[in-house]
């Protein structure tokens, strides 16, 4: 158990981009294959984090929720099959306990969801419990003495704050109360509000606020998202509550219905990250990349596009990535299966490599070969000019050519086959200079083609 601030998780000092664990920065990289993996018992939650920690992987999502089968509630169930919220099913927490223990032992970041909407449904404890909600009828029923019971809903429990229902508020936040019980005494969490949230602000807000104060009485420093439906909408929502929140969560952006494909995946991250720099800098995450196997799902697009989604959000300086889980027959995600890991593997080949937290993406620095066709030219870029440049290439044959913007003689080109994980010898290429001050300024080019038909991150380091 972590007691001392400075080694939790935290914006990273020296670029507040990005996250810094036990004093160090670190990329936050992940695939599982459940949302709520505390509900795992077991070896089949140590086995799961064993293999991810083996890959590469130190990143996973955590919804504090209880609807596949297995799964337990936090609340004792009745003789008469509801519930009272005001009796714990100790089964729950112990579970909670375990996976946070587990997790912390292997150096694995949890970003943690406390309200799911698609939790909801009739038999629920929330909806289906002897302690709220009682309304008395005006008429002749409650003349006779008789209760009207009101079946609860789904937008009730989300209206409880707005509508200041005190009965319910009292025990959402003893079961926050309880979840914080645990989750504090571990520097390893950060915390997100709703999952695909459209509750609005006054519900979201509340609930960053209680998280806040909890934390500040027990003096612990924790940091707190929330995502919306749209991603335009989650980055509106935080940056005009820069006082409650402090990183972006844009997994909205990584599926076909409401974010983009291609470049207008990237073009949309390129959008944002401006607007967070005038405004004051914190991490961008995406704990969900939606996309699996053909593409069968028009929402959350194809498992090629989900590959080339992980490898665009960290090249585009985002924090964290990490593949959604595989739900078949709808193919949501793609979990952590086998072209998943290879992936992890080769990103943090390539982050061992190149310092990520000292660049910055740079499209501006590349030009298409075939100008006729530029959105044939399928590139991104980061780089930390002068030092090092790196520009991942999805599938296909590409030729492009890259500016060092500074004076450079010579640099170093190596190539990261990430199907394969086999970086390519080094071979040693002078920069051509054209043009001239006195004519229409200079030009560097470092021209690079892609050695096959795979996906490849190409590593420029100069040498002189």
């Amino acid at each position: 158990v972590e007691n001392a601030n400075a080694n939790r998780i935290q914006p990273y000092s020296q670029n507040p981009y990005y996250w810094q664990y036990n004093g160090v920065p670190v990329v936050l990289l992940g695939g599982s294959d459940e949302d709520h993996p505390f509900q795992w018992t077991g070896t089949q939650l140590t086995d799961h984090l064993d293999l991810l920690a083996s890959v590469g992987g130190n990143y996973i999502r955590n919804t504090m929720s209880d609807r596949d089968e297995g799964n337990v509630y936090a609340f004792e169930r009745l003789e008469d099959g509801r519930y009272d919220l005001g009796q714990w099913n100790e089964e729950y927490w112990n579970r909670l306990e375990f996976f946070l223990e587990e997790t912390s032992k292997r150096g694995i970041i949890v970003q943690l969801t406390l309200w799911d909407q698609f939790d909801f449904h009739s038999e629920h404890p929330w909806l289906n419990n002897i302690n709220v909600i009682v309304d008395h009828d005006n008429g002749a029923d409650a003349a006779n003495g008789a209760e009207i019971f009101h079946e609860f809903t789904r937008s009730d429990f989300f209206r409880s704050v707005e509508e200041n229902n005190e009965e319910f508020l009292r025990y959402q936040q003893m079961f926050i109360d309880r979840v914080l019980s645990f989750t504090l005494d571990y520097g390893h969490v950060l915390y997100n509000i709703n999952n695909e949230s459209s509750e609005g602000k006054i519900w979201e807000n509340y609930w960053a606020r209680f998280i806040k104060r909890a934390a500040n009485d027990r003096n612990r420093e924790v940091y707190v998202t929330t995502m919306q439906f749209d991603p335009g909408n989650t980055v509106r929502h935080i940056m005009t509550h820069s006082d409650l929140y402090d990183f972006y969560e844009v997994s909205q952006n990584n599926q076909d219905s409401r974010g983009g494909r291609g470049q207008g995946h990237w073009d949309n991250l390129m959008n944002w990250r401006t607007k967070i720099a005038s405004h004051g800098i914190m991490p961008m995450a995406n704990e969900k990349i939606y996309g699996g196997l053909d593409g069968r799902n028009y929402s959350a697009g194809t498992e090629s596009e989900a590959v080339d989604r992980f490898w665009r959000n960290i090249i585009a300086g985002c924090a964290a990535a990490r593949f959604h889980r595989p739900a078949l027959p709808r193919a949501w995600g793609s979990g952590l299966n086998e072209r998943v890991q290879t992936n992890l593997k080769a990103m943090d080949m390539f982050l061992s490599e190149f310092d990520i937290f000292s660049a910055s993406p740079h499209n501006d620095l590349l030009r298409n070969r075939v100008a006729s066709a530029p959105s044939s030219m399928e590139a991104y870029a980061t780089a930390n000019i002068g030092k090092q440049y790196a520009v991942y290439f999805p599938p296909g044959r590409f030729k492009i050519d890259l500016d060092p913007w500074v004076y450079v003689d010579k640099v170093k080109v190596r190539w990261l086959d990430i199907d394969e994980l086999l970086w390519s010898d080094e071979e040693i290429v002078d920069v051509q200079w054209a043009g001239s001050r006195e004519d229409w300024g200079d030009r560097g080019t470092i021209t690079l083609k892609t050695p096959s038909n795979r996906p490849y991150v190409v590593l420029v380091e100069v040498v002189e």
